[in-house]
This record gives C-alpha cells, sequence and structure tokens, in this order.
C-alpha cells in the first residue's frame, strides 16, 4: 500500500517545500519525529488490541494513507514553527 518516492517526487517535494521555507534539515528532522510519532502510537494501539503492531500496520488500520501524511505534516510544523503546511498548501 505504501511505497517510496522515485528521486523525481522527492526532487519535486523538496522543491515545493523549500518554496515554502523548508530546509532539506528541517525536512530529515520532521521524518525522524513523525517516525517516532508513529512508533509510539503503534505501541499503544497494540497494548489496545492485545498484540504488537508495527507502525505500518497502525497507519494502515486506523489512519489511512491520509493519515500517515498528515503525522509528517505535524512534525513539520513542530519543527519549522511554520504554519499548517498541509492546509495551507
Amino acid at each position: 500500500m505504501f511505497r517510496q518516492l522515485t528521486a523525481d517526487e522527492r526532487r519535486a517535494l523538496a522543491d515545493r517545500l523549500a518554496a515554502r521555507g523548508v530546509t532539506p534539515q528541517q525536512f530529515t528532522q520532521a521524518q525522524e519525529l513523525a517516525r517516532a510519532m508513529s512508533e509510539a502510537l503503534a505501541r499503544t494501539y497494540g497494548e489496545a488490541i492485545g498484540r504488537r503492531a508495527t507502525p505500518v500496520e497502525f497507519v494502515t488500520a486506523v489512519l489511512g494513507a491520509e493519515g500517515a501524511g498528515r503525522l509528517l505534516v505535524c512534525a513539520l510544523r513542530q519543527v519549522t514553527g511554520h504554519p499548517d503546511l498541509y492546509r495551507d498548501a
């Protein structure tokens, strides 16, 4: 269900973020923060359902593709201090 971005997609994303004032370092930091959030949410989800759940399983079952992106956007907002880049795009 989830795939890695192609090189062209990564460049396009980097360009769009740079246009909004997000540096590559901030994006990397936001990715790490989003990963940590998804791991914590997966642990909590696993406790609720009575078995271990991976971050991908949690995102697929609970958030869906849209929600997975939302975690990253929330992390970008926290890292950059910019308004919600998702809504304001």
